[in-house]
């Protein structure tokens, strides 16, 4: 639904544009219960409202995603809407950003904003990235803890991108910047997870190097992360 609602945006090509727009149409009929895949959807939903602005099953969609990811609890100790972090988490604050867009709601752009901010102060360590690992983290639980994934720190880039456009404040600026170097060495086991000459993305930071596989959500990240940094 990301895809079809991107390229039906983005697109130069009328075909392209025209298909994504029916496929993104036919997922229409469907709902998850589960808030990652509610979450990607809308960003797809986001995208066809982009395009056309009246899109009325589109808003629908991302009004459902809002409501199965629930309201932060902003100002307790954890105030993250699920009980552990897992994967891609700044996605969920990212579509709390896009829900109190579409919707006009000034709630879910503050619970946006703030989640994020939380989210992103949770995963600095010493002047640097430090992300969630693939087993997740839950209250009291602290870093560096490992493997990270690529995706986590793609998901915190995009997220930052869409904060910054909408209230400019440098903050988000920086985690884009953070982003980029968690990427070029700048995390906590000093390794590069970016290969110049592939063009490439490793596929997890360990404690002491990186999986060397080069996979295509892993190389997918850094490069819209470093697009994301260049602009």
């Amino acid at each position: 639904m990301w895809a079809f609602g991107t390229a039906a945006h983005h697109s130069p090509f009328d075909w392209m544009r025209h298909g994504g727009a029916s496929s993104f149409e036919r997922g229409l009929e469907q709902r998850s219960p589960w808030p990652r895949a509610m979450a990607f959807a809308a960003l797809g939903a986001a995208e066809v409202l982009a395009a056309v602005p009246g899109h009325v099953e589109a808003r629908a969609l991302i009004t459902a995603a809002a409501d199965v990811i629930g309201r932060p609890a902003l100002g307790s100790r954890w105030p993250w809407p699920e009980p552990r972090l897992s994967y891609a988490n700044a996605v969920l604050p990212e579509v709390l950003l896009v829900a109190g867009r579409a919707l006009d709601s000034p709630g879910l752009l503050a619970d946006g904003l703030g989640l994020l901010e939380w989210l992103l102060d949770r995963q600095l360590r010493d002047g640097h990235l430090s992300v969630v690992p693939t087993t997740g983290w839950g209250p009291g639980e602290a870093g560096p803890a490992f493997d990270q994934q690529p995706i986590e720190v793609a998901a915190l880039a995009d997220a930052c991108a869409r904060a910054y456009a909408i209230d400019g404040h440098g903050w988000w600026a920086q985690g884009i910047e953070l982003a980029a170097a968690w990427f070029l060495g700048d995390n906590d086991s000093r390794t590069s997870m970016y290969d110049p000459v592939s063009g490439g993305g490793f596929d997890g930071l360990e404690r002491f190097g990186r999986n060397e596989n080069q996979g295509a959500e892993s190389t997918l990240a850094v490069l819209s992360t470093l697009q994301r940094a260049r602009r």
